[in-house]
Order: structure tokens, then C-alpha cells, then sequence
């Protein structure tokens, strides 16, 4: 029998041999990681029970956030990180019993810890002005930043799609933006006119193409590419500058989606501009754009029109 850890090492191959991204690989390279090390790198893989599983899902309940940067913030891990984290953990275990490693398929006897269903407040034309006025973009990073928000805000790009865009898939003179997305899928995402002024001062400016021996679009001070914990950074400063607490990447993409309805486009162009395999996926952005049309009832209300022309009620 081999080690957790070993096995672990197995389990990444495997994901290669998949055809996984790279950013998938390590984010279960990442949560696996962290079963690991609650249970011990030297634990053996058949000696595994589903009560290992269980203890470590109180242990997250249990555990602050972790913050790869100087701050005085305490918070507890959220129960949709955790679900998270656990996911990873069962698809693992489920590798571990097809692969012959665990005798028992203890990962199908396992449920996953549920997270709120939360209604997604998404931001307002004045939250966003006051995002974009809280970046200095006269600087090299103020300008980096803004861009790689506008890209989430104004394009709909996940987090992990703005970290791995290579320089060379903007297209300036098409106004288009080629993204490989999840399952290493391509697709093409339209930029808008203030997104592609940024952009195009970036490039320009300080990320020339031939400089750098990485084609990644968005470098940090040490000219390399920029990670995920970046964003997290630069999301933690806006929040503390503007007052947003619920600010976060999928917020950003959660309202260009449903902004993107209100303002007229169609629900199929949004699936393909998100990148969802199914039009079900897309439909949900349909019925908060429903719920925000809603706020404009005043135009609509019958009875207020009446009012509005005097006639008595």
C-alpha cells in the first residue's frame, strides 16, 4: 500500500492524462493538500474511513480564512468554500476506490456539506463608479488592476481566465478577446470600448510583447505572472477603500451577466460569451435581470400611471 501523499502525486498524473487545466490540477493539487495535511502526509491509503472525511469537515467549520497577505481580518472559512474543499476531497476518494487503492467506495457513502443558496446582489451603477474611482490607473499596477477587473466586469472572464489570457489573444482591431475557459475550451468574448482603452494603454505601456519570456498578459513586480492570490489582494483593498464587503470576482462576472440581459442582449449570446455548456446554466441570470426590472415598476404600475395623470382613485 502506498501513502496519502503518494497517492495524491497519482491522482495529479492521472488529472494530466485527463487533459485538465493547469489551473484545475492545482486547485486539487491545493484542496487535496490541505485533507493531507489534517490527516498526515505519512497516513496509509487503506486505512482511510469515512470518519477521516467527516472530522475534517468540522475542522473547516472550525478554521479562519487564510489570507496569503498582510491583514488583520478574521473570518471563518464559508460553508461554500468548504463544499468547495470537500468536493475536491470526495473526487479524489471516488479516484482512490476506481483506481483499487480503498476497498470500500466510502466517497459515494459521503455527502457533501451544503452552502447556502444566497439571491446575488449584484452592483450598482454607482457601487461600480466608486470601484473605478478607488484605482489609481496613472500607475503601472493601478492600471493592471483596473484592467484585469474590467475584463471580469465588462467581459464576463472568471477569475482564472483573467490570470491565464495570453497577450497575444486580444485582438485590438476585432474588438475581441479569444479565452480558454474550463476544459481547455476556446471561445471568443467581445471587449468593450473603455476595457479596450485600458488595455491597449497596458500593452503599450508597460507589458511590451518581446520584453518578457512569459506570454501571459498580466505580470506581477517580479515580471512574472500574476496568481490568483493577486486578485485576492487587489478585491481585499477595494473592499476596504469603498465599503463593498460583498465584493469578490464572481461578483463582478455575476453582474456583467445580468447586466447584460437587462440591457438588452439574449440569453443564448450570454451562454456562449460565459462559456456554459448549457443554456440552463445561463438561465438563472434571466430570472435576477427579471428581479432588477422589477425595481423600475414605477414606469409600469398601472395604478401609479393614473395617479401620474391625475385621475382620481
Amino acid at each position: 500500500m502506498i501513502t496519502i501523499e503518494k497517492a495524491k502525486e497519482l491522482f495529479l498524473i492521472d488529472q494530466q492524462l485527463k487533459g485538465n487545466t493547469e489551473i484545475t490540477i492545482s486547485n486539487y493539487d491545493r484542496f487535496i493538500d490541505y485533507f493531507i495535511h489534517f490527516l498526515g502526509s505519512d497516513k496509509m491509503i487503506d486505512t482511510l474511513t469515512l470518519q477521516d472525511i467527516k472530522k475534517y469537515q468540522i475542522y473547516l467549520m472550525d478554521k479562519d480564512k487564510n489570507y496569503n497577505f498582510e491583514t488583520d481580518l478574521k473570518k471563518k472559512i464559508s460553508k461554500t468554500t468548504i463544499q468547495t474543499y470537500m468536493r475536491a476531497v470526495r473526487v479524489f476518494i471516488n479516484w482512490l476506490y476506481k483506481e483499487g487503492y480503498i476497498a470500500e467506495n466510502i466517497g459515494e457513502k459521503y455527502k457533501l456539506p451544503k452552502a447556502p443558496k444566497k439571491v446575488v446582489e449584484i452592483l450598482s451603477e454607482e457601487e461600480i463608479a466608486k470601484i473605478y474611482k478607488a484605482i489609481n490607473d496613472n500607475t503601472e499596477f493601478g492600471l493592471r488592476n483596473k484592467c484585469m477587473i474590467s475584463l471580469m466586469l465588462d467581459s464576463g472572464l472568471r477569475r482564472d481566465e483573467v490570470i491565464t489570457l495570453n497577450i497575444e489573444n486580444v485582438h485590438f482591431t476585432q474588438n475581441v478577446i479569444k479565452v480558454t475557459g474550463k476544459g481547455q475550451k476556446d471561445r471568443i468574448v467581445p471587449m468593450g470600448l473603455y476595457t479596450k482603452k485600458l488595455l491597449f494603454k497596458y500593452v503599450n505601456g508597460y507589458r511590451p510583447m518581446p520584453d518578457y519570456p512569459t506570454n501571459r498578459l498580466f505580470l506581477s513586480q517580479e515580471k512574472t505572472p500574476v496568481s490568483a492570490d493577486v486578485i485576492k489582494m487587489i478585491i481585499y483593498r477595494l473592499k476596504k477603500k469603498t465599503k463593498i464587503e460583498r465584493l469578490t470576482p464572481h461578483l463582478l462576472r455575476h453582474t456583467f451577466a445580468t447586466r447584460y440581459l437587462i440591457n438588452g442582449g439574449d440569453t443564448f449570446s450570454l451562454q456562449m460569451i460565459l462559456g456554459h455548456t448549457s443554456l440552463e446554466m445561463t438561465r438563472r441570470y434571466s430570472h435576477l435581470a427579471s428581479s432588477y426590472t422589477v425595481k423600475n415598476f414605477k414606469n409600469l404600475s398601472t395604478l401609479d400611471k393614473l395617479k401620474g395623470r391625475n385621475i382620481h382613485l
